[in-house]
C-alpha cells in the first residue's frame, strides 16, 4: 500500500530575467498533498529584474509581484515542505533548477515519463507525455485552457491525480525493480 503522508506534488511557474527574458526564474510555486489539498501556493519575487512575465504560459502578471515573497524566503519554505517527501511532478526538472536544488537528492515520481501512464493513455511515444493530454485521456479533464496561462495549483493537483492512477503499481515496481514485467502486464490489461 501507499502511505499518503509521504507524497506531495509540486508545480512551479517561471518568468524570464535578463536580456530577452531567457533566464528562467521562479515566480510561483504550488504544493499539494496526496489528497490534492493545497499546502503551499505563493507568488515569489525573483532575484533580478523580470524582463518577460511569460504570462501566456506562466499566468504571472506584473501586479502578482507586488506582494510576492522574496525568493530566498520562499525557497527555504518550499525546501522545508518537500524535505523527506516523495515528490510527484510533471517534468519537475525545471522546477528544481529554479529552486537551485539538485533533483537527484529527492525521490521523484515524474508523471511525464511514466510508462504506466503513457501506456494506459494509449499514447504511442517514447518521449515525455504532456500533462494536458494525459489529463484529457486518463482523467477526462481539460486543463491549461485558460488564456490567462497555467495554474500551478491545477497542474500540481493534476500530476497527483495521475500518479494516484498507477501509484501502487509504480511503487511496487520501484520496490522490486521489475519495470519491464510490470509494464508488460499493465499493457495487457488495457
Amino acid at each position: 500500500m501507499v502511505d499518503p503522508t509521504k507524497y506531495v506534488a509540486i508545480d512551479c511557474e517561471m518568468v524570464g530575467l535578463g536580456p530577452n527574458g531567457f533566464e528562467s526564474a521562479l515566480a510561483s510555486c504550488s504544493i499539494v498533498d496526496y489528497s490534492g489539498s493545497v499546502i503551499y501556493d505563493k507568488f515569489i519575487k525573483p532575484d533580478g529584474k523580470i524582463t518577460d512575465f511569460r504570462t501566456r504560459v506562466s499566468g504571472i502578471r506584473p501586479f502578482d509581484m507586488d506582494n510576492a515573497l522574496p525568493y530566498p524566503i520562499a525557497r527555504e519554505e518550499i525546501l522545508k515542505i518537500i524535505q523527506g517527501k516523495i515528490i510527484v511532478g510533471h517534468d519537475p526538472r525545471s522546477d528544481f533548477r529554479c529552486l537551485k536544488t539538485d533533483i537527484s537528492d529527492y525521490a521523484i515520481r515524474d508523471t511525464s515519463s511514466c510508462k504506466l501512464l503513457i501506456v494506459k493513455a494509449n499514447l504511442k511515444t517514447d518521449r515525455r507525455a504532456s500533462l494536458k493530454i494525459l489529463c484529457q485521456m486518463l482523467l477526462g479533464k481539460r486543463i491549461q485552457d485558460s488564456y490567462r496561462g497555467h495554474s500551478s495549483v491545477e497542474d500540481a493537483k493534476a500530476a497527483m491525480e495521475l500518479f494516484k492512477l498507477v501509484d501502487i503499481t509504480w511503487e511496487l515496481y520501484l520496490k522490486q525493480g521489475k519495470k519491464v514485467e510490470i509494464v508488460n502486464r499493465f499493457e495487457n490489461q488495457y
